[in-house]
Parts: C-alpha cells; structure tokens; sequence
C-alpha cells in the first residue's frame, strides 16, 4: 500500500515549490508513495518511483480513483481540490490558495467567474475529504467561513523549504535600505507601496526600495515613472534566489503591503534572514508573526506613517511564530 499524493492541478509557483519539497522529503524517509502530476509538469518528477502525468481533467481525475482506489493506504490532495469519489481510507485535502476562496481582488470578471465555479467543486466535493490542511489559521477561518466547514475538519499543517544560507544572512551586517520580493499580481499592494514611497518622498525621507517586479509589467513602467521624480525605487525584475539573499542584506525590513496570503512565504524568509517586518495589519500576518510595525495596506498614507514610525527606532524586532510541519504531516500521511 502507498500514499497517494494527488497535485494535479499544481504546476508553477509556490505551489510548485511545495510539492518538489515534499517529494524530496518523502523520498529522503523512504516513503513509499504515488505521485499523480500534472502534464505540464511532464518529467520533472522521474525520479519517482510511481509516477503518473495526467492532464488536470475532473473526468480523467475520477477514472483514475476510480481504477487505483484499492491501491493506497492514504490521499493527500495536494492541489486544493478532494478526492472525487468516497475512498476508505483517510483523505487529507491541503488548501493553499486562499485566492480561490476570498474573490475581492480579482480584478476581471472572468477571472471572478472562475474563481467563484472553483469554489463550488470545492464545496460538491468537501464530503470526500476527511480533513482540510492549511497553512495559517487565517487560511482556516476563511476557509470556515467560505465552504461552511467546522473547525474541527481544519489542521494547521504548514509547511516550507528555506533556501540553504538564509539563516547565515541574520548573522551577516544589513544594510539600511527596505525590500518587498514578489511579483506584480492583484492584491499584492505594489500601487500603495509606490505612492507610500512617494510620500516620503515628498517629506525628505529618501530610504532606498528594491523592488521584484516583472520587467515587462505594467507596474514596471509605473516604477519607472516615480522614479522620474526622484524618488528612490530600484526595480530589480524577476531573480534567482540568490540574488535575493543580497537584497536581504542590503536591507533592515521588508515592507509587506498584501491584502492576503496563504501563507507569506517571504515573510518568513525574511524574518530567518534578520529583517524585520512592517506589513499589513491583518490576520494573514498576524498569523505567522510579530511584526515591527503594521499599517493599513489600502492606505498610502498609513504605509508611509510606519516606515516613519519604524526609522525613529524602539520598535520590537520581529519574530516567526510558525514553524515547518514537514515531519509531522509525513507522519499524518504515513499514519493512513
């Protein structure tokens, strides 16, 4: 009998990230599992044993159950969809695409209507999960609120690789600029950052902003433009990690401004790295951290009022309240 780890549907990003890490685990404790993977990601799992590609279709997904379900001792869902069909043994269903349950920063219509179908099949198909896992318990409460599910059918199970060499970053001299690493999408806060910048801008204070934003985005060219004004923003485009890790050094904080994460990967890659942290005063962030100050991320001005706050000094350093679970949910999994 095998775990059967079901990510269809996964194949860039984060979510990507996540899945590489728990194959690696489960092959470093010798786990023996079955790997269903998305067509796109054809070949990047072929050091599995048991390894299926698969177009995400809910029809092929379902034959699939439908022919092997005799095979596993346990399910892990890792693509935020339950299994289609009634299975025997436990089924684990990880959400980590609070997105798809909080619809207000879809900013196009067709991107709400999909979002909106998504969460239905989520909901036709919760009765075929034993238990939800998720992140943060931000993600938990939403995930209540959204799908109707009791608290009791929700694990906190977060789990997250950290780069090799980011702890040795705190120990190293930082910098005095600020860092926010992430890609321009919606409900990021990149537009209230800028004008926050702009504002400080505007009262003398010229901090340095090192930005990730994708050079051929619109919110590039919107850096470009404050730049013009002089204010000091530098736009660095999509890099590799080790990149990052300079920018972590050259930098006291990481300025947080999203209206919502599932987690907030940078977040703790920061705080490991010995930034501290000025972000949005939500429960996303609360959630996995103490933070040196927080604002309100839809207001310029409440940005721009903490960094003030933060450069006067005497504020608490800020602190991880999270830890990686990867142990535990391969033990969960392996429980079946």
């Amino acid at each position: 009998m095998e775990i059967l780890i079901d990510a269809l549907y996964i194949n860039n990003s984060g979510g990507l990230r996540l899945l590489e890490y728990l194959v690696s685990s489960l092959q470093n404790k010798s786990i023996e599992f079955y790997l269903l993977a998305d067509m796109r990601c054809s070949g990047k799992f072929n050091t599995c044993k048991h390894v299926r590609y698969m177009n995400a279709s809910l029809r092929e997904r379902k034959k699939f159950y439908e022919t092997k379900k005799n095979r596993f001792s346990s399910v892990l869902c890792f693509g935020n969809i339950p299994a289609p069909i009634h299975l025997d043994v436990p089924v684990f269903t990880y959400f980590h695409n609070i997105n798809l349950l909080t619809l207000d920063e879809a900013h196009s219509f067709t991107v709400k209507v999909k979002s909106w179908l998504k969460r239905e099949v989520f909901k036709y198909y919760k009765k075929n999960t034993n238990y939800w896992l998720v992140q943060t318990s931000n993600t938990a409460n939403e995930l209540c609120q959204h799908l109707g599910e009791s608290k009791d059918r929700v694990k906190l199970m977060p789990f997250y690789e950290l780069p090799e060499g980011v702890s040795e970053i705190a120990k190293q001299p930082h910098g005095d600029d600020y860092v926010f690493v992430a890609v321009s999408a919606p409900g990021k806060g990149h537009e209230e950052l800028l004008d926050a910048w702009r504002l400080l801008h505007k009262n003398g204070i010229n901090k340095r902003l090192h930005l990730t934003v994708q050079s051929d985005s619109i919110l590039s060219e919107r850096v470009k433009e404050v730049q013009k004004e002089g204010v000091n923003v530098i736009n660095h485009g999509v890099i590799p990690f080790n990149e990052v890790f300079d920018l972590y050094k050259q930098s006291k904080a990481i300025i947080y401004p999203s209206h919502n994460e599932s987690l907030g990967l940078g977040i703790v890659e920061a705080i490991t790295a010995g930034c501290d942290v000025i972000g949005s005063d939500l429960p996303f962030l609360h959630s996995i951290c103490k933070p040196s100050q927080v604002f309100d991320s839809f207001s310029a001005e409440s940005i721009a009022d903490a960094v003030m706050k933060y450069e006067q000094g005497g504020t608490q350093k800020s602190e991880l309240t999270i830890y990686n679970h990867i142990d535990e949910l391969i033990e969960l999994l392996n429980k079946g």
